[in-house]
């Protein structure tokens, strides 16, 4: 019951973090973008049975990735560079406070997420708010995809699935993201232990993607096996 606890809270934790930074964009985008390939690099997520080393590389690449979308945020005149380091600066200071926290058991945040405290502490404009907040959840959307095409891209090369199968993988994948959107949207104003009482409702009508396309015989077993392993944040499997 223990460890039930305290995975809801790691994914309602996750589900928040894509709340904080999520648009409007549903589909995947392109993945030619150099400074994707750079963050999808340099953080690895490698299987673990420590939640803590899966938070924390959740938070890694969440700060990652913002940095790159405050740069080009800045170099399209949307925020000014001192704007960005005031976001940076504060960003990182929540999450520490927050990080420390959740270690003791006090994970409830205020409604809205990260964006909204940007507004409410006079960093950022309401509109400057919401056009980072998309470009945010735009560019976490495109890195994904750059992760697990490559992912995919090395078991067809390895010849542990074929090319149709990896197409069949990517398509299941684009209809989840539809999915969680749809939860990010009905937990946009909820506080982190709303956020957590509606992941534990929601957590029995999880579907696995991976799963069904065992069952409709489109991969095996064996085959779901290894895809699990290169699809993004890997150490979170279905259940």
């Amino acid at each position: 019951m223990k460890s039930t606890s305290l995975r809801i809270k790691i994914l309602s934790g996750m589900l928040s973090a894509g709340i904080a930074f999520s648009g409007t964009s549903l589909a995947f985008a392109t993945d030619n973008n150099i400074e994707n390939e750079k963050v999808v690099t340099n953080i690895k997520f490698k299987h673990s049975s420590s939640n803590k080393k899966v938070d924390k590389a959740q938070r890694a690449e969440v700060k990652a990735t913002l940095q790159i979308v405050i740069k080009e945020s800045v170099n399209s005149n949307i925020i000014t560079k001192a704007e960005g380091d005031k976001v940076l600066e504060y960003v990182s200071i929540k999450s520490e406070k927050k990080h420390k926290g959740c270690e003791k058991g006090k994970c409830d945040g205020k409604k809205g997420g990260l964006f909204n405290d940007l507004v409410t502490e006079g960093i950022l404009t309401k509109d400057k708010s919401e056009a980072l907040r998309e470009k945010m959840y735009v560019k976490r959307t495109e890195i994904k995809t750059v992760e697990l095409k490559n992912g995919l891209k090395g078991l067809v090369d390895d010849k542990v699935i074929t090319i149709e199968q990896s197409n069949k993988v990517q398509d299941i994948m684009m209809e989840r993201q539809t999915q969680r959107k749809e939860i990010y949207k009905k937990m946009q104003n909820m506080s982190q232990k709303e956020r957590q009482e509606y992941v534990k409702k929601m957590d029995g009508t999880k579907v696995n993607p991976m799963k069904a396309l065992v069952d409709n015989g489109t991969i095996t077993k064996e085959q779901e096996v290894k895809i699990q392993h290169v699809l993004p944040h890997h150490g979170h499997h279905y259940k």
